[in-house]
């Protein structure tokens, strides 16, 4: 394969800061410089040369100025809005530059809780029961038909943002105050859906023809494997408290059913190359798909060293075959 020159497009959190008033888990999806210099090492390590973007504004103020790339990387997140996501992507396309990682509209639908759920309900996927509020005056006791507990969730973000532990809710009163904070706190819809009691498993999913379902990652909260009623929150994501263990000791009909809704739910939103699907697992060993990451952390500090060395790879082989699925998909390999 001849060498390419490739485009890295990426936010990172040192090109941001907190003004007042912002939340502090504002800029959390964002990555550390050490993920972008593993993602670099990996794409050079075969071959290739690899430029820094960054953000969608500097994109474009580079493509109106005529530079051009054989391919991008993109794992930029965006900043406002639910399509936020889309963005690189969209100006990608304008400009007709391939690039690493789903199209436009996979990215707008898989940030967008209820219509990730949706979408996969629709194609026979179990979900929690679910409610989306856009204010508060939609909430009623009367209509309220979840069971109990329920979680309150922002609609539209990732890493656990929004998400503390008085997320999780037991009668009428809690649901109606936390949906009301969130709702004026994070300006956009609240997810509520029935809580499962269980445990928690992500399932990475990459390449596309066939895609490659690694082995399923069990997540651990202070030491405990099995959760209950223990739940990710985003100060455990910024804290020690979160472990994943791959491989995970589970029946193989449990890793059978984890790979088998991982797989359909990557084919039903449309995903490209990389996704992450996190499901929950209730005491019955019954799993339940939360919600699908097209632009899962790639670093190594991340679940990916480890599900690599679980199928038999490396790190660096991993992106790899990110990258190479991409490139297959508009035959530059």
């Amino acid at each position: 394969m001849r060498s390419l020159n490739v485009g890295f497009t990426y936010d990172a959190k040192t090109d941001y800061e907190l003004l007042p008033g912002d939340a502090q888990d504002k800029y959390a999806e964002f990555d550390f410089e050490e993920t972008l210099v593993e993602i670099e090492d990996s794409i050079k390590s075969a071959g290739h040369k690899i430029e820094r973007v960054g953000h969608v504004k500097t994109l474009l103020r580079k493509l109106m100025s005529g530079e051009k790339w054989d391919i991008i990387f993109n794992i930029a997140e965006g900043i406002k809005g639910r399509n936020r996501e889309s963005q690189v992507p969209l100006v990608l396309e304008l400009f007709g530059i391939p690039y690493v990682c789903s199209d436009a509209l996979t990215m707008g639908a898989t940030l967008d809780k209820v219509v990730a759920k949706s979408i996969v309900s629709s194609a026979g996927v179990l979900t929690p029961k679910f409610l989306k509020i856009e204010k508060i005056s939609q909430l009623s006791p009367k209509k309220f038909n979840l069971k109990y507990p329920v979680i309150i969730k922002p609609s539209e973000e990732g890493t656990s943002k929004g998400i503390e532990s008085d997320s999780l809710a037991r009668d009428f009163k809690h649901v109606k105050k936390r949906t009301q904070w969130l709702i004026e706190k994070y300006n956009q819809p609240a997810l509520i859906e029935e809580f499962i009691i269980g445990s928690e498993f992500t399932v990475a999913v990459i390449e596309n023809d066939p895609p490659n379902v690694l082995p399923p990652v069990r997540i651990d909260i202070q030491g405990k494997s099995y959760l209950g009623e223990e739940f990710y929150t985003y100060a455990r994501v910024e804290n020690d408290d979160i472990g994943y263990i791959c491989p995970a000791k589970m029946p193989k009909s449990l890793e059978k059913k984890l790979k088998i809704m991982a797989l359909a739910s990557y084919k039903a939103l449309g995903i490209k190359d990389v996704g992450r699907v996190d499901i929950r697992v209730n005491k019955k060993g019954v799993p339940y798909f939360l919600e699908c990451n097209p632009l899962p952390n790639l670093g190594k500090g991340d679940i990916f060293p480890l599900v690599a060395n679980a199928a038999g790879f490396s790190y660096e082989e991993a992106i790899c075959k990110i990258f190479n699925s991409a490139l297959k998909r508009y035959n530059l390999s």
